[in-house]
């Protein structure tokens, strides 16, 4: 009769409690290991390590999508993580000069559309940093009138250490460039996604030399940083 209707009520309810019991258990679980790895120092410094994806999950993320981008972008290829399937990029590229290269990115027809400009856009524009966003604006109009729908995300310019923009003064203007950025993204509904965290929490000096180009430890990070903002997975 009645009693065993709500015994299966019950068991319902617990069965969902259990569904949700999972989801947060994992949830604490995450903490917990943050929190442990937490009281050593240097464990949490190199707390995000863990989550960077490895080489075979990297290419599996970004099987069709395509990150169009200068140097910084071309040397995801010269490292081996992903290939020109994905990578569309030329050393020394600014962004009003990529017509080539948005064709390319745009013939493949991907799922999402990653670009990575500025590193020498900074020495071409300088200070007129508007000129360079509406340049860049006008890449992204031409892949939202053929790609209409899919998601482009806009990576930020690094930041250049000191010396370089001591012997470069026009690279001290990237903030100015990333601020405008920034506002494209909302005007054009992209999505901007800032890398500087990655050199600047870093332990170690993730910096070329010339204090603009990044070592080769850079990339797993930015390449798991660019799958977890657009939500990419294997």
């Amino acid at each position: 009769g009645s009693g065993d209707d709500s015994v299966c009520k019950e068991n319902v309810a617990r069965l969902q409690a259990l569904e949700n019991a999972d989801i947060s258990q994992t949830e604490q679980q995450l903490q917990a290991l943050k929190q442990t790895s937490g009281s050593d120092s240097d464990a949490s410094a190199d707390n995000s390590e863990t989550s960077v994806l490895s080489d075979v999950q990297i290419r599996q993320v970004f099987a069709g999508s395509v990150i169009i981008g200068d140097s910084i972008t071309e040397s995801i290829v010269e490292y081996g993580y992903l290939d020109t399937d994905v990578v569309v990029s030329k050393r020394g590229l600014n962004v009003s000069a990529a017509d080539d290269q948005i064709s390319t990115a745009i013939a493949l027809n991907p799922s999402h559309v990653f670009m990575a400009f500025g590193s020498n856009d900074l020495e071409l524009y300088g200070s007129a940093s508007s000129e360079f966003v509406s340049d860049y604006k006008e890449q992204i109009k031409k892949i939202q009138t053929a790609l209409p729908g899919v998601p482009i995300y806009i990576n930020s310019i690094l930041p250049i250490t000191d010396d370089a923009i001591a012997q470069t003064p026009d690279l001290g203007y990237y903030p100015d460039y990333n601020e405008g950025l920034i506002k494209l993204c909302q005007e054009m509904g992209c999505t901007f996604i800032d890398n500087s965290a990655i050199v600047t929490d870093s332990s170690e000096n993730l910096y070329e030399p010339d204090g603009e180009h990044v070592i080769q430890d850079y990339y797993p990070k930015w390449l798991t940083h660019m799958a977890q903002t657009a939500g990419l997975q294997v």
